[in-house]
């Protein structure tokens, strides 16, 4: 019994440790006002493997995603960077997530990061061999209306 509940309290630690590394990429690049890059991205997944303490490197996918409103009423991917082995993150999968983001006014962005590591617990009582731990994480851009990709273009 004691082995199961440390297995449990470890698993719920270890959700809350990914939480919170993902909110903290969030809120940095929420704050950059010079357009992202590649160096930035693997950056970001090596920030997120240093907060979590993990052996493993973590798969990450930072996405902008803006809203359109009007006759269109959908959210449209401005750009999606991944590193690992996520999936790719196309419009089309966006589309229609009214249910996943909150509500935004037309023209809005929002950063999206996604994390994902496997999560093998100390002791297998009560807990599967292997767990994804996986977060869903946005926040607004701060200082500019949105973050670029390599450069800024307008529109």
């Amino acid at each position: 019994a004691y082995a199961s509940m440390f297995s449990w309290f470890d698993a719920y630690r270890q959700v809350g440790v990914h939480e919170k590394a993902a909110f903290t990429i969030a809120d940095m690049i929420s704050r950059e006002t010079n357009p992202l890059d590649s160096d930035y991205i693997n950056a970001t997944r090596d920030m997120v493997q240093f907060l979590t303490r993990s052996a493993q490197r973590p798969d990450i996918r930072i996405s902008v995603i803006r809203y359109v409103g009007g006759n269109t009423n959908e959210f449209r991917l401005d750009w999606s960077q991944k590193r690992g082995s996520i999936g790719s993150l196309r419009n089309s999968d966006v589309k229609n997530w009214h249910d996943k983001l909150p509500m935004l006014v037309n023209g809005e962005r929002i950063i999206l990061v996604e994390t994902r590591i496997e999560y093998t617990p100390p002791f297998l009582w009560g807990l599967m061999e292997q767990n994804d731990l996986a977060t869903f994480v946005f926040t607004r851009p701060r200082f500019s209306p949105r973050i670029c990709w390599n450069t800024c273009f307008s529109s």
